[in-house]
């Protein structure tokens, strides 16, 4: 038998004693006689005395059974202690006997029969008793009840025999719910502290493996939708950020562990082709992976298992792809003389064999680099041409580029409203290079919108470059070009995740911005706080010039400080030390001489230098020295924490490239303008989809579920659940550490 937490805890309690029965008759015993029964009967009770403690209360009526040493411990809760079944049977034959935590001691002791025992007393009391906590308990709060304790011990049989008996957990509300029945009523417990841990307590219950396993027909997708929920939470609940984050943790690391169980790639399939509602795709199968990309599952899109897949996937039989060890600008270049030839395959023959071969996303995406590469040259030239002093709306070449660069821009659009279509807006605008591909869009179309401005309405007579308005359509429209043309070489760097040496630093390039869009702000407050001090502190001075009177140098007053947008500037340019060191000097002019007199002395300003050159230090120490060095440093952690997760980091973004180009069309733009049988079936599909999806919502909002039995109508994957599930219960039940993450178990 295992050493019990009060084996060491009753020194004062084990003075020698006989466990005899007294041979006085049953008789009323005085007050000063009670501490001593007292003690025997509880340390009889710690040796499992069953004999002696009959004895005692046979001997001694009025005895109170439910006595407490002096850690407020009775005589029940001593025998779960030590597992004294006959002791339990002895006390709970007693009609005086009062329960209490006892219940919670024996789950946390994982001790089954005497559970079984507790409850049937219980609920012949009370069947809604049974189910909740003890309200006087030292050791456990109110709030937790024996489903939630068995749930975080991960007691298996016990947790199964509770369910069985109609015990629940109750799921809490959203994190930022404001309702004024249950979470306004709860935040004023304890000013928030004791809601705050009862939320986490459930959740501590809730994403146990051994309760998601027993509760949830698919463990794999309630792991999910738990991990979510508890990331949610823990942004909200900063007090418990932490344990937030292990439990997440935990409940990710379990969906993993299901997968790495399937012993086949068949069963990796069925998992992964799992769909979730009536979500479309497009024609990549694998929704299940989708939505662990949308959910930040990154531990479970990375494991081998479905990377295999995804990888079969992804370049089929093309095994020199896999062997080639990168992906080198010979192959887009090759690629663009045969961009005629795909398209009289894509037109005419889709579901031939070579058809077929270059309908693969990883030809899709050499496509797509290949035309890209175009369109880069195009846009290259077009915004190198020889600026003509006069406007000349005839320039042919000009022309033609302009038109080529408008039907891709047309192509781009027809392709993004595409993916938005088949991916939904909330999950095409969560990835943020969609985004970045829509402000780019956006000015590409205010390009084009300048360039049709400068043409409809040329000017007559034509005049000189030089002698045009700033807001000419011709000026803005080549600014345009200009960030563009930027802008469309930098979506290069996304392809960059498909290397392992290139996708960590691109993965960190991405982490560090948000590092610098935090010490922005920051620094935003300081640069506003010292322009609202400076912007016109020296702007008596604009435009003084002191001449030395000895030499005849002149010496003009710095701009720096003189308006707004100098002061703007200075301090801006200042962070990256390309100002001036004398930008907070005061120069005075020249007062004028009189006929045959000297000139008067200069004066000097000495006061609002010195404040002017103090603030512009003390600005210098701030931005730089101080907030500089905390960006770099912030920006050096976040790489090192992606560095030391590298491969999960690559392979999650590696995933969402293979991702993106499994959802494109098999041309890409322009070329996605032209129709094919494709284009039939895959709306065919949608509109098939769309009904399917109207339906369910029609039964959805007439029955007012949201999940029904039919939820699951496939019996093969429910089955394989269930052996993932006994698999893991098999060779994954480590009660010790789950003692270590539950602290409530001991």
């Amino acid at each position: 038998m295992s050493e019990t937490p009060f084996d060491n805890d009753t020194s004062e309690e084990t003075d020698d004693f006989t466990t005899e029965a007294d041979t006085s008759t049953n008789h009323e015993y005085h007050p000063d006689e009670e501490e001593e029964l007292h003690r025997k009967y509880l340390n009889m009770i710690k040796m499992c005395d069953v004999s002696g403690v009959q004895k005692l209360l046979d001997n001694n009526s009025g005895f109170d059974v439910n006595c407490k040493n002096y850690q407020g411990i009775t005589g029940l809760n001593l025998a779960i202690e030590v597992n004294c079944v006959p002791m339990i049977d002895l006390l709970l034959s007693r009609q005086d006997l009062e329960i209490g935590d006892s219940l919670m001691r024996a789950i946390r002791h994982n001790y089954y029969q005497i559970v079984i025992k507790l409850l049937d007393i219980l609920e012949g009391k009370s069947p809604e008793l049974a189910e909740q906590g003890y309200e006087h308990s030292t050791e456990f709060p109110q709030y937790l009840t024996p489903i939630m304790l068995a749930a975080q011990c991960g007691h298996h049989q016990i947790i199964s025999l509770l369910l069985k008996r109609g015990h629940t957990i109750p799921i809490p509300h959203k994190a930022r719910c404001l309702c004024k029945k249950v979470c306004k009523s709860l935040a004023q417990l304890n000013n928030g502290l004791e809601a705050s841990e009862l939320k986490l307590s459930v959740f501590r219950a809730l994403a146990n493996p051994f309760y998601i396993y027993l509760t949830s027909e698919d463990p794999i997708l309630t792991a999910f939708q738990l991990s979510k929920e508890l990331q949610e939470h823990g942004n909200v609940n900063r007090l418990f950020k932490s344990d937030y984050e292990s439990l997440n943790l935990q409940t990710r690391l379990f969906a993993v562990d299901l997968i790495g169980l399937c012993r086949s790639s068949a069963e990796v399939n069925l998992i992964l082709t799992r769909k979730e509602g009536c979500n479309f795709f497009g024609s990549f199968p694998y929704h299940r992976l989708v939505m662990a990309m949308d959910l930040k599952q990154k531990e479970f899109v990375a494991h081998g298992s479905v990377q295999q897949i995804l990888e079969v996937a992804w370049a089929g039989n093309w095994y020199e792809w896999r062997d080639r060890g990168g992906y080198g600008a010979g192959t887009v270049l090759a690629r663009v003389p045969l961009l005629l030839w795909i398209v009289i395959l894509y037109l005419f023959a889709p579901y031939s064999k070579s058809g077929e071969y270059y309908s693969l996303p990883v030809n899709r995406m050499v496509n797509y680099l290949a035309s890209y590469a175009v369109f880069l040259v195009v846009l290259t030239w077009a915004n190198n041409l020889e600026k003509t002093a006069v406007e000349c709306t005839s320039d042919r070449l000009g022309l033609t580029l302009r038109m080529i660069i408008v039907l891709y821009a047309a192509s781009f659009m027809v392709r993004t409203v595409k993916l938005v279509i088949v991916q939904g807006p909330w999950r095409f605008f969560s990835m943020l290079w969609n985004v970045y591909d829509c402000i780019s869009l956006c000015m590409l179309a205010a390009t084009a919108a300048c360039w049709w401005t400068s043409y409809s309405s040329p000017r007559d007579p034509p005049v000189e470059r030089k002698y045009w308005p700033s807001s000419d359509p011709t000026l803005v429209g080549e600014g345009l070009l200009a960030i563009v043309t930027v802008m469309s070489f930098l979506r290069l760097l996304f392809l960059c995740q498909l290397s392992y040496s290139l996708g960590p630093l691109q993965v960190s390039l991405g982490k560090m911005t948000t590092d610098f869009a935090r010490l922005a702000t920051v620094f935003g407050i300081i640069i506003v706080a010292f322009t609202a001090g400076l912007c016109r502190f020296y702007q008596y001075y604009e435009g003084m010039t002191r001449i030395d009177p000895d030499t005849g140098y002149e010496t003009k007053q710095d701009e720096s400080f003189v308006n707004v947008y100098s002061t703007l500037k200075t301090l801006f340019w200042g962070v990256f030390c390309m100002t001036s060191s004398t930008a907070g000097t005061v120069v005075i002019e020249n007062s004028p001489a009189e006929d045959g007199e000297d000139s008067a002395p200069v004066n000097n300003h000495y006061v609002t230098q010195a404040v002017g050159t103090l603030l512009y230090s003390v600005f210098q120490t701030l931005s730089v020295v101080v907030t500089l060095n905390m960006l770099i440093a912030t920006m050096t952690n976040t790489f090192q924490r992606v560095t030391g997760n590298s491969y999960v980091e690559w392979v999650f973004g590696r995933t969402e490239v293979f991702l993106s180009f499994s959802m494109h069309s098999d041309l890409p733009p322009p070329l996605n303008f032209l129709p094919s049988a494709h284009c039939v079936v895959d709306v065919f599909s949608y509109l098939a989809n769309c009904c399917k999806a109207s339906s369910k919502g029609f039964v959805n909002m007439v029955s007012s579920k949201k999940y029904h039995a039919d939820s699951y109508p496939d019996n093969t994957f429910r089955e394989l659940m269930h052996k993932l599930s006994r698999r893991y219960y098999r060779h994954r039940q480590r009660p010790v550490d789950v003692r270590v993450c539950f602290p409530a178990c001991g």
